[in-house]
């Protein structure tokens, strides 16, 4: 079920600022090859009312449920997104806000697939990284090295 926040409040001044914070429900997806399940997701709302529209700032926390991609061992992401921006009216497809009401649960499940990294790892474990010997030529592209070498 969507979220929906109302941005816009009726007899608010110029400068005059509302916050509001709200929980919600987001459903488990797939990405990389593995599961996510989102196990709590709240997003803090800021409006400011300018003379032109209103500025809206918000950001959203989301705990992921995934796997370490080492160990294959559970683990929990915590991801922080979010947007500040410039409300001239009272729709803008981008945010999801339809007749000034913000849809906090389009716009995240929108944007958290590109905020999650593309490989996670549990705490004290690394990626593997091969073995490096320095300077090394690898024999098969030795015999390149004479063929710019200038006489002189």
């Amino acid at each position: 079920m969507d979220k929906l926040i109302k941005v816009k409040r009726p007899g608010l001044g110029v400068g005059d600022t509302h916050e509001r914070t709200a929980s919600f429900e987001l459903p488990s997806f797939d990405l990389y090859g593995r599961r996510h399940d989102v196990t709590e997701a709240e997003a803090r709302v800021q409006v400011t009312q300018l003379a032109e529209g209103l500025h809206l700032d918000f950001e959203v926390l989301c705990e992921i449920s995934t796997s370490c991609d080492r160990t294959l061992e559970p683990l929990e992401l915590a991801l922080r997104f979010g947007e500040s921006e410039f409300l001239s009216g009272p729709n803008d497809p981008e945010l999801y806000v339809e007749d000034w009401e913000l849809n906090l649960s389009r716009y995240a499940m929108e944007a958290l697939p590109s905020e999650i990294p593309m490989q996670v790892f549990c705490p004290g474990t690394e990626p593997a990284k091969p073995e490096s010997k320095g300077d090394e030529i690898d024999p098969r592209w030795q015999g390149l090295g004479d063929l710019f070498a200038s006489g002189f």
